[in-house]
This record gives structure tokens, sequence and C-alpha cells, in this order.
């Protein structure tokens, strides 16, 4: 990854500064630059950072995460083309009946047994995961990802149980930090949290009984 894409913030912490933590934890030298890397330790460690980084946001955060995201169809292929940076693709079962779903970056019909949407769909909405930039995402979520990372990582290169003890507790204070935060913007509540939130909240319990159900299209 190029420098140009690590944080320039002060108080943020940049990539180059993650992989150091990771070489440091095993007893290595830090590296200057990620750019042209020669140094296989260092790659390794630059790999493990983005293997727990994708994973991390894999499951979904405040931050992350939108619902009701709008996609287009192509007017010229008839198709829906889904960015390759999108790591979840939910459509409400109320809204389609299971009708929509992705497969590799396209929406498939499943009515119809076919990716070319017929002249009714003209978008489709669905709540959505999206792969951010390491700029892009929080700092604790970082902190998080870089401390997982250099668990796994002095494991892997030494298989020392004693550094990953070590790590593991920084790892759950680490964990502990993000879902604050993770908590303080969410504001989940079982009230209101659910595709009709507003404008008018209410609790949807039979949302949750119908969801996986294809109702009246017949699917399986």
């Amino acid at each position: 990854m190029p420098l140009s894409n690590q944080s320039k913030t002060p108080g943020r912490t940049t990539l180059l500064e993650a992989v150091n933590v990771l070489l440091t934890n095993i007893g290595e030298q830090p590296v200057d630059s990620l750019n042209n890397q020669q140094v296989q330790d260092a790659r390794m460690a630059e790999q493990t950072i983005l293997e727990f980084f994708k994973d991390g946001q894999a499951r979904g955060w405040s931050w992350n995460r939108e619902q009701a995201y709008p996609f287009k169809k192509d007017p010229a292929t008839n198709q829906i083309t889904v960015p390759p940076n999108c790591l979840s693709f939910t459509v409400d079962p109320y809204q389609y009946d299971g009708r929509f779903m992705v497969r590799g970056t396209r929406v498939y019909d499943r009515l119809n047994r076919t990716y070319i949407l017929d002249s009714s769909v003209t978008e489709v909405t669905a709540d959505v995961v999206w792969m951010l930039a390491w700029d892009e995402v929080p700092e604790v979520f970082n902190r998080w990802t870089t401390i997982r990372s250099a668990r796994v990582f002095a494991t892997r290169a030494l298989g020392s149980d004693s550094v990953t003890q070590f790590t593991a507790v920084d790892e759950q204070a680490a964990m502990t930090e993000l879902m604050r935060v993770e908590i303080e913007q969410s504001l989940p509540n079982a009230l209101y949290d659910g595709p009709w939130s507003g404008p008018i909240p209410t609790y949807s319990p039979a949302f949750g009984l119908r969801r996986g159900t294809y109702g009246g299209y017949g699917l399986s």
C-alpha cells in the first residue's frame, strides 16, 4: 500500500506504524517505508494487518453500514453491478420477498433466474456493509486491528505462547474501547432498530420471524 494512502493526521496510526508494531512485537527492526518493501517480515506483517482489517470490517459497524442503499440498473445492460468494496448485500425481505441477491458482483433475480432485470426494475435497495480504506475508519478500530494482528503475527512467526498471552490482554482492552465508541455512535435500541425505524419508530417482532422466507414467489 503506497504511503499516499496512509494517515497524515496527527493522532492517527498510519499503516507503516502498525506494521512496525508487529515487527517490534517479534523483536525485529522497524522499517522506514512500505513502498517496494524488500523485508519479508515487513511484507508478512502488512499482509496480516490487511487480512484482519478486512475481516473486522466484514462484521459490520455503524460507520461502514448503510440501510436501504439504492443500486441503479445500467440501462445499457439491464444489470446491476455492485461495487467491489461491498462486503455484504442484504435486501429487505418484505420489499422484495427474497427475489434479489448478489452473485459475484451482479444482482441476481431469483424469480426469473437471470441477471437481466426486466423493465419493472429500475433499482434495488439493500442494506450494505462497505470495505473502507485505512484512513476512513475510526482510530479505535485501527488500534484493535493492529493489536489483533500483532498477536496472530507473533504466533505465526514465532509460535510463542508468551508473546500471544501478553498481547491478548491488550487486544481485549482495545475491543472494549472499540465497543464503547460503537455504542456511542450507533445508539442501539430494541424498540426502534429495524427496517421501519422512522418516522414513527416501532418494535416489529414479526420481522425477525419472517426473515429468510420468500413468500408468494415460492423460492427456495
